[in-house]
């Protein structure tokens, strides 16, 4: 018994020091105010989905495949459909719908530094990952604060869930507007 406990205790020491290396720190408050928002989705597995935005408070820039089909342009040379480019303005509504909706997320899809663990590191030095060459599925979002000390960009995760669709169809909706319906904030 008392072997049994000393092994019990070797090991509940070791997952402590080993389970501390891998600690978070949680950012749950935006960094400051919010003025600008680069979002951008490659999708390799779906045709003419791609989707590229970059909005402030006054304007956005855009590049996407419209929703009508009609609207699509051939390129002759590429053999392919060719990406809408628009620019805009965007009114204090739109804004304030876009910014009420990254705050709402931001604490699920902020940033937060991890440490590693000595077991993951340990992982990455022997096991090897494959590579997927197939043009892969891929979201980038970021978010610009007007801090004290300047402007501050932030890379983001993914929003996900009703919020993060939330946002998605608002941004299409600012560079593409063909009356999508737009769910409630949670």
């Amino acid at each position: 018994m008392k072997k049994f406990f000393s092994v019990f205790v070797f090991f509940a020491l070791i997952t402590l020091a080993f389970g501390g290396c891998g600690g978070e720190e949680d950012m749950k408050t935006a960094p400051g105010t919010l003025v600008g928002i680069h979002y951008n989705i490659t999708n390799g597995s779906v045709a003419n989905a791609d989707f590229y935005i970059y909005v402030t408070p006054y304007n956005f820039v855009a590049e996407y495949m419209p929703e009508n089909e009609d609207e699509w342009i051939y390129d002759e040379i590429t053999l392919g459909y060719v990406m809408t480019e628009k620019t805009g303005e965007v009114t204090k509504e739109q804004w304030k719908a876009i910014e009420e909706t990254v705050l709402t997320v931001y604490p699920e899809i902020a940033p937060k530094e991890i440490k590693e663990s000595f077991f993951k590191k340990l992982m990455k030095k022997f096991i090897v990952e494959p590579t997927i060459l197939d043009g892969g599925d891929s979201t980038e979002f970021s978010a610009e604060w007007q801090t004290e000390e300047g402007i501050v960009t932030e890379n983001l995760y993914n929003p996900q869930g009703t919020n993060g669709y939330r946002l998605h169809l608002l941004l299409q909706e600012l560079a593409d507007p063909v009356g999508r319906e737009i769910p409630e904030l949670e």
